[in-house]
């Protein structure tokens, strides 16, 4: 090895997820890059004053010339073109900011779409190449690929001459043709090119590209062409149902928001959700913000206008620890990204007052008022909550500096709560503590809690950041009179940690402070109580915390105190909050300085929050619905809804829509296979909110061993689960 060391490059298997997983296997995104790119040149020309007249946009199918038994597709624009020196400076750094999108708002914001559609054909040997005349220049580039799949752009010399190459590209002026093999791995056959213009049509995501007067998109498919316009598909204001204003605070801004909703009678056909614009009409998502199983949206459609949503996006990806607000493969927002999750915030009180209001009216049975359902709920949440564990947070201290002795607990001492399971973590220096050192776990209250595991290790995969951090699980069964301890051995090295268990609940807020629960069902027309956990080695006794709750009567500041301590850790405050309507939702919030957090109460009648567990699910109900699918939880709510009109629900259970209310009742056929269908709905929410929570399962994989790894895991909870519920219910 030189002194200068190796240098490491992506493996081939790497590069092949990487380029399959760009776009995926829909011919509409292929074709998106390249109309959105095409679009944008068109706007940039506009935003100099030049005016767009009769310049068209042609999207062609005809057979690939390096493989005639697939097709290719090639999108020309009569717009800007490109010289050389453009093309280099676009497809010679991939992602990099060339979109020219940052005054113009321009939806190139990741400079890697048209590169991304290129190299997946290049990758297949099919054909991958621009063609661009600029100012009465031709300029061709071929994109291919070497067996390494390293990117290889070449420009060969160009013999047409220009009127010739203008007539047979239909280009007038300036303009660029890009030409790519249709991969294997996208969906596309004989057939599919008859009901491709209507598919083109229907996409969200051109809804108002292809709805500009000033020029047109043609497509040309076996010497045919076919005007393509999504006017069809355009809101009529006549079916116009609700308009919101709103202020979205993100990143020290408050960006405006409207959000526009429409009865969609069409909308089991067009897919559409809400579309997320910006101020220049770009379609960024087309979601319905977990809404998109509910019965009552089946119908209802919309638009959200974020103004400065573009700029937002582009700055948090040239961060100097860049994140990515709309995903990378251009399917919307990142869900996991904070900007999502404070949107998904905001708009969700919206969304479910329109659909309560507005919503096709389908009836609903609450099984839940069936006392064995209502027991096995209970039940089900009971197992949940053991399973999620409640992770015991390290102070801040969890991965930022490894411990200088080689290994110790995240805490020297804990207090628990009796019937509850935690996650304490053992943190590791791995420069101390060497990969395949087996560290004794041992303890000496058996007759208090469970602990698992016995033994720790760990591998390379488990170092993040320069340090290792490993769960121990504590199941506290039995009050302590004293404190317990367990203890973590390895050769001469020791740690330990001191546990005490009680009776009051006690929470580890996994920041400075938390809700907990933070999600929670009240009976209107009483005073209702919030539990405010705070982790006082972070904030200090004598802080001032602010509490905010529009709609609500409560106290607007609280001084935390000596007396709100539980532990030397932690403290609670009860946030005693009066007032609100019944079945509206509200939202909490607590700040203190830089830290904040928030949850969130469902006001409901004293017959429903006799049904309403505290757990992950409040609740189980059939309601007919016209859609698809057999089951679903609905987040909004918390609410699991057993489709009663599905075809295969009602083979397997017969017609449900006659069940009293108050008091339903099922055979015992029909209660096996409501047993069946809850577990598993049950099982799946667990098992990605304890990916969310606790990051167990590694998407770093590849996506079949993912898959597999879900379903397993689904697969026993479920099982778990099922056996559990129904022998409450038989």
């Amino acid at each position: 090895m030189s002194e200068d060391g190796i240098k490491v490059k992506d493996s081939v298997r790497k590069k092949r997820r990487d380029i399959k997983d760009a776009l995926g296997d829909d011919i509409l995104r292929y074709i998106a890059e390249l109309l959105t790119n095409s679009d944008d040149s068109y706007r940039r020309l506009e935003s100099k004053g030049e005016t767009i007249e009769e310049a068209p946009i042609y999207i062609e199918i005809k057979k690939d010339k390096r493989d005639t038994s697939r097709y290719s597709v090639s999108v020309t624009d009569n717009a800007e073109g490109m010289s050389k020196e453009t093309m280099e400076k676009i497809f010679g750094e991939y992602g990099g900011d060339n979109a020219g999108g940052k005054e113009l708002h321009a939806r190139g914001i990741f400079g890697q779409g048209a590169s991304d559609v290129l190299r997946a054909a290049a990758k297949e040997k099919l054909t991958a190449c621009i063609e661009s005349v600029k100012d009465d220049k031709i300029t061709k580039l071929l994109y291919n690929m070497e067996e390494d799949l390293t990117a290889i752009i070449k420009f060969p010399p160009v013999k047409i001459q220009v009127a010739e190459f203008k007539k047979a590209l239909k280009i007038s002026r300036n303009g660029t043709r890009i030409t790519f093999g249709i991969p294997s791995t996208v969906k596309f056959k004989e057939k599919d090119k008859e009901t491709l213009a209507e598919k083109i049509a229907k996409y969200p995501y051109f809804r108002w590209l292809l709805n500009q007067e000033n020029r047109k998109v043609v497509l040309i498919c076996d010497n045919k062409e076919t005007v393509l316009s999504s006017e069809k598909y355009q809101f009529d204001e006549k079916n116009f149902i609700a308009e919101e204003h709103f202020e979205m605070p993100f990143d020290g801004e408050k960006l405006k928001c409207i959000l526009k909703m429409y009865k969609n009678e069409n909308k089991p056909l067009d897919g559409t959700n809400i579309l997320v614009i910006n101020e220049d009409y770009s379609v960024f998502d087309n979601t319905m913000f977990d809404f998109q199983n509910h019965p009552s949206a089946q119908y209802i459609s919309g638009v959200l206008l974020i103004e400065g949503l573009y700029e937002i996006c582009y700055k948090h990806l040239n961060l100097d620890d860049p994140d990515a607000i709309v995903r990378d493969n251009r399917t919307g927002f990142d869900v996991k990204n904070p900007f999502y999750s404070e949107l998904n915030k905001i708009i969700t009180p919206y969304i479910r007052t329109i659909l309560e209001q507005h919503g096709k009216d389908t009836s609903t049975t609450d099984i839940t008022n069936n006392k064995k359902f209502n027991d096995a709920l209970k039940k089900l949440n009971k197992y949940m909550k053991e399973e999620m564990k409640e992770v015991i947070g390290g102070g801040g201290m969890t991965g930022k500096e490894p411990p200088a002795e080689g290994f110790k607990f995240a805490r020297s001492g804990i207090t628990i709560t009796k019937g509850k399971v935690y996650d304490l973590k053992l943190l590791i220096n791995p420069d101390i503590i060497e990969q395949g050192e087996i560290i004794e776990i041992s303890h000496d209250g058996e007759d208090y809690m469970e602990v698992s595991p016995n033994q720790i290790s760990y591998n390379e995969t488990d170092i993040i950041d320069g340090v290792v951090a490993k769960s121990i699980t504590i199941k506290a069964e039995e009050n302590t009179e004293n404190d317990k301890y367990i203890k973590a051995t390895l050769g001469s090295r020791e740690t330990v940690v001191a546990v005490e268990i009680i009776e009051e609940d006690v929470h580890y807020p996994e920041t400075g402070m938390d809700f907990y629960p933070n999600e929670v069902s009240l009976i209107y027309n009483k005073p209702h109580v919030l539990n405010l956990y705070i982790d006082v080695q972070k904030i200090s006794i004598g802080s001032i915390i602010y509490i905010k709750a529009e709609g609500l009567e409560t106290d607007e500041q609280i001084e935390l105190t000596e007396e709100h301590k539980i532990n030397g850790d932690v403290a609670k405050i009860d946030i005693t909050l009066i007032g609100g309507e019944l079945g509206q939702v509200y939202e909490v919030f607590a700040i203190c300085e830089t830290e904040e957090t928030n949850a969130k109460i469902t006001l409901v009648d004293s017959a429903e929050h006799k049904n309403q567990s505290g757990g992950l699910i409040a609740g189980i109900k059939l309601q007919a619905s016209d859609m698809a699918y057999q089951s679903y939880y609905s987040p909004a709510d918390r609410y699991i809804y057993i489709n009663n009109a599905n075809p295969i629900n009602v083979f397997m259970m017969g017609d449900m829509t006659d069940k009293d209310p108050d008091n339903p009742t099922f055979s015992k056929e029909q209660r096996k296979y409501l047993c069946d269908v809850i577990a598993n709905q049950a099982a799946t929410l667990l098992v990605k909110n304890k990916n969310i929570k606790n990051g167990e399962i590694d998407f770093n994989d590849d996506v079949e061993g993912v898959v597999e790894i879900i379903q397993e895991m689904i697969q026993g909870h479920k099982n778990k689960m099922y056996k559990a519920i129904y022998e409450i219910v038989q």
